[in-house]
């Protein structure tokens, strides 16, 4: 490995051995040693944060394992971020008091190494890694503080699942072996061409990849745990999941599309059933949902399908048509994550007045408290695709690609099942600022503090939601 292959792992060491660092932490002696390794792994993810700043403007092909490049470093600091706020919301979390300790900050840690992992790999059996490395941890943090009403119910779901979807990306990647000969990303489609490859083969590999993808995508027929996890995990773990680790695997689905774009019109057409699927049946079930968590799992089924929308579209031979599918697919995952991330924090700063999640639960919250209600507000917009918002330039970017490649019918479709998602949406502000104030048959009316964690997450992450849609063609340009 060169000297600037290693400069370019740099991110990576300082979260493997950061997690390990914060572990050690955990067992030093006194009274208030949980306080350290909470210190201790901002201090990492923020120095996580500045290394990969450093290396904006360099590239990398580490081994044939991991690539770096501009794409792949933004990116990392989304992921970094994520992993951050995640942090900052549990410290504080009720249903997590107390039993937050160095474990949890640690796992945290190499959940965000396994986002690193995926999303830069060029190596199917790196991408492999990178999924269990997010995988692994997120059992337990599912699960956490067992005591909880359905948080074993919760993890078991999630890793059957993800153990499903391991098993059919594995089988896959087996598949494109024998079919191409190689598992290095860019190199499958010259292997195809040779005398010795068997493209039958490797086709049925693709197939089982992309079952494993969408399983880890929730993309609809696949998409049944999501919701009962969701509902299950504490919800910094639920924003980690839902704002963070599948936007690492989409990244990664956007790096394979680029490296295997000779090929990619040839197999392109397994997705469409999923896309076709998931956004019409993530937006129905949505619709009649009662609990805000399944409301946003069932959503952000339908969010995946717009998602893979343009790459599944892409017209046969053009690198232009290729290109513009890609920016609107990243510039949509980056909105998705920033305005999701809101949705959760918000849900976590409330759960100590609404712990089931249930949507008459939050009746008069968002007047009691109007920084959750602005942003709640912002990020409910943004996600139904209301300007200036991010969520509606993302989804005027992805449809104005479907749309320019001759997928009329498909544009309507998802037009319409946006509209219809615009009820649900509108169905929690609704209970956020009605006059009729729940809390008061349970609680009483004091206004009371709010963390610090929460409060940052929140106005940053909305401040960013807005950032995103008004500077929407900048930062569409600085991605790549």
């Amino acid at each position: 490995m060169s000297s600037h292959e290693l400069i370019s792992a740099i991110p990576f060491a300082i979260l493997g051995l950061g997690a390990l660092g914060v572990l050690l932490l955990g067992v030093l002696p006194g009274k208030n040693n949980q306080q350290l390794p909470y210190m201790g792994s901002i201090v990492v993810l923020l120095a996580t944060m500045l290394s990969v700043a450093s290396l904006f403007g360099h590239s990398a092909n580490i081994e044939n394992f991991v690539v770096i490049d501009h794409f792949t470093l933004v990116a990392f600091e989304l992921f970094a971020a994520g992993g951050l706020a995640t942090i900052l919301l549990a410290k504080n979390y009720p249903a997590l008091n107390k039993h937050v300790a160095e474990e949890f900050y640690a796992l945290i840690l190499i959940a965000v190494l396994g986002t690193f992992i995926l999303a830069s790999a060029s190596n199917l059996l790196a991408a492999f890694l990178g999924m269990e490395t997010i995988a692994i941890p997120m059992f337990a943090l599912i699960a956490w503080n067992p005591q909880r009403k359905g948080a074993i119910e919760g993890g078991l779901k999630y890793a059957v699942t993800a153990t499903v979807a391991a098993a059919f990306f594995m089988f896959g990647i087996a598949l494109i072996y024998f079919g191409a000969g190689t598992i290095v990303i860019s190199e499958i489609p010259k292997a195809l061409t040779s005398a010795n490859a068997m493209p039958m083969v490797a086709l049925i590999g693709f197939m089982l990849l992309f079952v494993g993808i969408c399983f880890e995508l929730a993309l609809a027929p696949f998409h049944s745990w999501l919701a009962d996890t969701l509902q299950a995990s504490p919800a910094p773990v639920m924003a980690f999941i839902g704002s963070i680790a599948k936007i690492a695997m989409l990244t990664f689905v956007i790096h394979f599309v680029i490296q295997i774009e000779p090929i990619w019109d040839q197999i392109s057409f397994v997705l469409w059933g999923f896309v076709l699927f998931s956004i019409v049946f993530g937006n129905l079930l949505a619709f009649r949902q009662t609990n805000i968590k399944r409301i946003l799992a069932y959503s952000s089924v339908a969010h995946f399908g717009y998602a893979l929308m343009a790459l599944t579209s892409v017209i046969p031979n053009s690198s232009a048509s290729l290109s513009e599918a890609v920016h609107a697919t990243a510039y949509y995952g980056l909105s998705y994550a920033v305005m999701n991330l809101v949705a959760f924090a918000v849900i976590a700063m409330l759960n100590k007045h609404n712990p089931t999640g249930e949507l008459k639960g939050y009746r008069g919250l968002g007047r009691r408290y109007p920084l959750a209600g602005v942003a709640m507000a912002i990020a409910v917009l943004s996600l139904a695709g209301v300007p200036p918002t991010a969520g509606f330039f993302a989804k005027f970017f992805l449809f104005s690609s479907v749309l320019g490649n001759g997928y009329l019918g498909m544009v309507v479709l998802a037009a319409l099942a946006s509209a219809v998602s615009v009820f649900y949406y509108l169905r929690i502000l609704l209970a956020f600022f009605a006059k009729e104030e729940y809390y008061h048959h349970n609680q009483s009316a004091d206004v009371e503090s709010v963390e610090f964690g929460s409060t940052a997450v929140i106005s940053v992450s909305a401040f960013a939601t807005i950032a995103l849609g008004i500077f929407a063609q900048a930062v569409l340009t600085y991605m790549f």
